[in-house]
């Protein structure tokens, strides 16, 4: 026998009534206690001053007819327990509609048993503690997201702060470490140790953008920019930037064997496709003393294209695999561990992922390891032209006349850096500490470009551009930010910017974007002919 069930009854018809309360004392397996109200009125007022298990509702009161009935008992400002809509007329769009409505049951009084009420009654008040059940934990994950969501708002904020930190004086070490390197007047053993600077700050910038890149992911906010490149050309340029690394292990051969079916083009985002081959290769010839690392690329089926890296290192074991695409762990010795943050393969198997694909690896301990991955070739690099790739070895200058370029930032040592860049290739220059400086400069300066830093304080970047677009003048502005935001860059393009580029500022991106918006030929060292 289950426990004691509370029951209302609402119900006009006497007779019904006393059926009713018959019935529910010949159960057999419940106990119940019955509450009859002749009215809706009066059903209402007993659920506000009494707790009830279950609802009996009868769908013709007077006054009222039907699911308009239940609609109005609905609209009271009462909580309604298990409800169970009983009706003289068997018809079943009115019985789908009312469970539909928020019934538990539809019951034709002419067909009602002793056991079937019963029944309807103990199944009605399950059914309706599991929606409950459903609801509670409904609104328990609806103030989890909305915590999380909170959480996360609050994480990119930090991480685009952090951003901002970091980078903004990595622009200073790494761009001065970009003239330094120009100057022809430093002695080899200077040369080295610029080349040092140099290569320690790229290092961190790339632990710095390897943990805001796993923020994004997570945060389900990172976009692949897919565009066609030459690839027989990319290629290369991996296997000769890798080969400086791999000159340092005299017994390491590292090599490129490329199928003679390789497309001429592909379209990918070019960045993080480097980006992961870079990791698997720079894996491969860390852990690898002797023998060969080897980058393999050909079809791997009509209309797919295998990337693969296989080393002869020293390999892993299975609780080494295990472990291996987990962030921030690492399955080296403790004498490799300083070489990263152990977020290199976590990061490539999520861009993998992104470009529809997997990372697979094959690894035994003592006989090497084998990456590999497919990507889906995409017929519009068919069509599609690759962008063009300067060589300009040392550039010194551009030809024709002379231009002026204003610089736009609130950190001096960010103004300085510009300014010593630019003025080593011929511009002529002026600068601004800030927004408003600039906009009062602009008419006197004339320039021919502005170089505007983004984020400024009183008037920031995006201010100054609307204001600037607002003059209707039409100067090339390129905006330059030390947050690695798409945000930033698509608040500051659709503000009126040209183009954009991000902290630490590299020398041939800005005279690349430079080029383009002033047509520029640029002179280089070797022959001093002009190259657009």
């Amino acid at each position: 026998m289950n426990g004691l069930r509370r029951v209302l009854l609402i119900e006009d018809s006497a007779g019904d009534a006393r059926l009713i309360r018959h019935m529910l004392s010949q159960s057999r397996t419940d106990e119940f206690t019955l509450t009859w109200c002749e009215s809706l009125d009066a059903g209402v007022q007993s659920l506000a001053e009494q707790h009830f298990d279950v609802l009996l509702l009868d769908l013709g009161l007077p006054g009222t007819w039907g699911l308009d009935t239940m609609r109005q008992l609905l609209a009271q400002p009462v909580k309604v327990p298990a409800l169970v809509v009983m009706s003289g007329l068997t018809d079943e769009a009115v019985a789908l509609e009312a469970i539909q409505s928020g019934a538990q049951d539809y019951l034709v009084k002419g067909e009602v048993t002793a056991d079937l009420l019963s029944r309807a009654i103990r199944y009605a008040i399950g059914r309706r503690q599991a929606e409950e059940l459903v609801q509670a934990h409904t609104a328990e994950l609806v103030v989890a997201r909305d915590r999380a969501e909170v959480a996360n708002r609050a994480k990119s904020a930090f991480l685009a702060a952090m951003s901002h930190d970091l980078r903004t004086p990595l622009n200073g070490v790494l761009g001065f470490a970009q003239l330094l390197q120009r100057d022809k007047n430093l002695t080899q053993r200077q040369q080295a140790g610029v080349n040092a600077i140099r290569q320690s700050g790229e290092h961190l910038l790339t632990l710095i953008n390897d943990i805001l890149d796993l923020a994004k992911i997570e945060a389900g906010k990172f976009e692949l920019c897919p565009a066609v490149f030459d690839l027989p050309r990319y290629l290369d340029g991996l296997v000769e930037l890798m080969g400086v690394r791999a000159r340092q292990k005299p017994a390491l051969q590292l090599g490129a064997d490329l199928s003679a079916g390789l497309p001429a083009t592909l379209r990918a985002d070019e960045k993080r496709l480097r980006q992961v081959l870079l990791n698997l290769l720079d894996n491969a010839v860390k852990f690898t003393e002797r023998g060969a690392v080897t980058l393999r690329v050909g079809p791997s089926g009509p209309h797919a294209l295998r990337f693969e890296v296989q080393d002869t290192g020293s390999g892993m074991d299975t609780a080494q695999l295990s472990r291996l695409f987990q962030p921030f762990e690492q399955v080296g010795g403790l004498e490799d561990r300083n070489r990263g943050t152990g977020l290199g393969l976590a990061i490539s198997r999520q861009f993998v992922r992104l470009m529809g694909s997997e990372i697979h690896v094959q690894s035994a301990k003592g006989e090497g390891t084998r990456f590999w991955f497919d990507l889906v070739l995409d017929a519009a690099a068919d069509e599609g032209t690759p962008a063009p790739e300067s060589d300009r070895g040392s550039v010194t200058g551009y030809a024709g006349p002379r231009r002026k370029i204003m610089v736009v930032d609130d950190v001096a040592t960010n103004r300085a850096l510009l300014l010593d860049m630019l003025d080593s290739l011929g511009f002529e220059l002026c600068e601004a500490g800030g927004g408003a400086e600039a906009l009062l400069q602009l008419d006197s300066s004339m320039p021919d470009l502005i170089l505007l830093d983004i984020l400024m304080p009183h008037v920031g970047g995006l201010e100054t551009l609307e204001r600037l677009r607002g003059r209707r003048t039409q100067v090339p502005v390129i905006a330059i930010s030390a947050s690695a935001s798409i945000d930033d860059k698509e608040r500051s393009l659709s503000a009126g910017a040209n183009a954009f580029l991000t902290k630490p500022i590299n020398l041939q991106a800005l005279m690349d974007q430079m080029g383009a918006l002033l047509n520029l030929a640029w002179i280089q060292e070797a022959n001093a002919a002009p190259s657009a």
